[in-house]
């Protein structure tokens, strides 16, 4: 009991100052509408990169249930983009890799956890990454359990520098015809990236009506998630 008495404080402490982001920097475009926490997230937004840095590593991080599906579909098109435009692109399906749930001992000492695993191998690929794309069906209102097992994995690296000053993108696919249904799957990233120092979002592709395989193909959203990644450089 007191070792959880003893996280929470801690965590609490942790996530007051990393969420409350580093608010020095100028938001240069309005910030993106929808539910409440997208309102009240801080996250700054800017339609132009913050990193002129050429070569960027982009790290692209699908969690699809099926390689291929709609939102799959979409993170390639993101892909195809980003090479375009110069970045050093990798993608990580989800579903290939052996994923560990953050533990008592990943919560307590994070830093004490082994690295040598899939899990610890995806948290240094993020902790490289100055672009970051995720992308997630819409389930249950959320992004989905591999989604979010990577999200929660991040901890192993808390408080290491390299967290900080990355463009963030979103991608989801939703069953139901209702932007308001995939918002709270982007409400489920952005609660992730206002808790990471100075990020900055870039921008998401909501594809609604998406319950049948395939049927983003042909969509405009593919060229939007296309014209995202194009984007990393502009």
């Amino acid at each position: 009991m007191n070792k959880i008495i003893t996280f929470v404080a801690v965590s609490m402490l942790c996530m007051m100052t990393a969420c409350s982001g580093d608010k020095k920097q100028e938001e240069v475009a309005e910030k993106p509408t929808g539910a409440s926490l997208a309102k009240v997230s801080g996250i700054p937004y800017s339609e132009t990169t913050v990193n002129k840095k050429e070569g960027k590593n982009v790290l692209v991080i699908s969690s699809s249930a099926r390689r291929g599906g709609n939102t799959d579909m979409l993170a390639d098109e993101f892909v195809r983009g980003a090479k375009e435009a110069g970045g050093k692109v990798e993608k990580i399906f989800l579903a290939d890799l052996n994923l560990e749930f953050l533990s008592e001992q990943g919560a307590n000492k994070p830093h004490d956890v082994p690295r040598n695993n899939d899990t610890g191998v995806l948290v240094d690929k993020f902790l490289a990454a100055d672009v970051v794309c995720l992308a997630s069906p819409t389930y249950y209102m959320n992004v989905n359990d591999r989604m979010k097992t990577f999200i929660d994995a991040t901890y192993l690296a808390w408080c290491d520098e390299r967290m900080g000053n990355k463009e963030y993108y979103y991608i989801t696919a939703c069953a139901q015809d209702s932007k308001e249904t995939a918002e709270w799957c982007l409400n489920g990233f952005k609660g992730f990236v206002m808790c990471m120092p100075n990020p900055t979002e870039r921008g998401s592709v909501s594809a609604t009506s998406m319950g049948r395989p395939g049927a983003v193909s042909g969509t405009p959203y593919m060229e939007q998630a296309y014209k995202l990644g194009l984007s990393i450089n502009k």
